[in-house]
């Protein structure tokens, strides 16, 4: 199926000049794309293409970037997992109206033709930190890239691809997205997160996911903590290794808000749907379930590594990092997996991660971003304060479509006759949007 799919998508992507370059680096080999992608091989027509070990253990990945835009439920996809396209395109907003094919608009690689020019892009670094780097842009402004009946978000993005040799350090591929607003005003409600696509051996249908969402493990005499690592691996052990995905950094106080896996047969397909995963619910019930950790079911699994919600001003823009690990794991005696080795190439992604690369685990509060780091719960009153002045400020309840179900009063606001499941508070002359979630028990 998805071969098929990922034929129909080509003739439109030959439409522009799209680039590719090989991050082949220790341990790893895996392509890279200037429209949001990696890991597929379209060369091979759509194949799994990132290899660790030189055996298959990616077939796709990228970003996420999902927003409330003018009441719209929007997610633009970095990575289709369910037709290995992308809804991206190759230059910056302010370019996409010129057509594609400016012979800037590549991937730049240390070594090889660096730095990025600032003149085509002003956010472009200027300094290489690793052994090989890679650089490129992306944005979502092309109404036609988008799957129907989505639309723009209004962000440029940025991927720069850092490999560092060494020990363990040669089984890391880190990856820095820098997220811009280049829209005309405050893109509320975001999620960002990093989609892998794995296929582990040659058998796509039996991976199986984990998460480790923080714990500590052995270390020598010593301890060391892990969180924020989601990873696959073959049921069969076949090959005897996995995959995994750290979150690294990221802004306003975050780590990993939300990890969770689909298959093949149940991908979020539409904007709001995919809206839904990001924030952590199971969009065929509605249920929030913002962590996915175990698995007992081999699929051809993805699985979704997501922070927010945040509100990101115009102009302004929020850096995420990520480590792409390989690792052995061996299957226990009792029923399970070892994954202290995949512990201890965590714990080396973080060592390297601030020392190697100058950037810094941010946890605190900066800039523009506002965070809301849980939603509100409300059972039957929803209750709005009143305004301070004498004009009320006006307000709507919006479903997670984006549609308005409610108009909302300062006080007390009845909401028991609704279904129970996501909403959004939405504030007209604050332009502030908040979520709650209404639930009937």
């Amino acid at each position: 199926m998805r071969k098929l799919l990922f034929v129909l998508i080509l003739p439109a992507l030959a439409l522009a000049v799209y680039d590719m370059k090989w991050f082949d680096l220790n341990n790893w080999r895996c392509p890279f794309y200037n429209d949001g992608r990696f890991g597929i091989d379209t060369a091979g027509a759509g194949r799994a293409g990132g290899f660790w070990l030189d055996t298959a253990y990616v077939f796709g990945g990228g970003i996420w970037f999902g927003a409330i835009v003018n009441g719209e439920t929007l997610v633009t996809e970095g990575y289709n997992p369910n037709s290995g396209g992308t809804e991206c395109v190759p230059t910056l907003c302010r370019y996409w109206r010129d057509g594609y094919g400016n012979a800037e608009d590549r991937i730049y690689s240390h070594p090889g033709d660096w730095p990025p020019p600032l003149s085509r892009f002003p956010m472009a670094p200027q300094r290489y930190v690793s052994d090989e780097d890679y650089w490129s842009c992306f944005c979502d402004s092309d109404p036609a890239q988008h799957v129907a009946p989505g639309l723009p978000i209004g962000v440029d993005i940025s991927l720069s691809v850092l490999g560092f040799t060494g020990p363990l350090a040669d089984d890391i591929v880190f990856l820095r997205y820098d997220c811009y607003n280049s829209s005309d005003d405050t893109i509320s409600e975001a999620y960002a997160g990093l989609l892998l696509d794995p296929d582990v051996g040659p058998n796509s249908g039996n991976d199986l996911t984990g998460l480790i969402l923080d714990r500590w493990f052995p270390y020598g005499a010593d301890s060391l903590e892990v969180r924020d690592v989601g990873f696959a691996y073959s049921q069969d052990h076949v090959p005897s290794g996995m995959v995994a995905v750290k979150l690294l950094s990221a802004p306003a106080g975050f780590g990993l808000t939300t990890f969770k896996r689909f298959s093949i047969d149940y991908d979020p397909v539409t904007d709001p749907t995919q809206y839904m995963t990001m924030a952590g619910f199971d969009y065929r019930t509605g249920e929030y379930l913002p962590y996915d950790s175990i698995d007992q079911s081999p699929g051809d699994r993805r699985f979704l590594l997501s922070t927010g919600p945040f509100d990101l001003q115009k102009d302004s823009s929020v850096t995420f990092c990520y480590a792409v690990i390989g690792s052995p794991f061996w299957q226990q005696k009792i029923p399970g997996y070892d994954t202290t080795q995949l512990a201890r190439r965590c714990h080396a992604a973080e060592s390297l991660f601030g020392v190697l690369t100058g950037i810094e685990e941010t946890r605190d509060a900066t800039g523009p971003l506002l965070a809301q780091t849980q939603p509100t719960i409300v059972r039957g009153v929803l209750s709005l304060p009143k305004a301070s002045n004498r004009k009320p400020q006006a307000a709507s309840l919006l479903d997670i479509s984006g549609r308005m179900v409610l108009d909302l009063k300062p006080g007390a606001n009845d909401v028991s006759r609704l279904a129970p499941g996501v909403y959004f508070v939405r504030e007209t002359q604050a332009q502030a949007v908040r979520k709650i979630v209404v639930a009937n028990w």
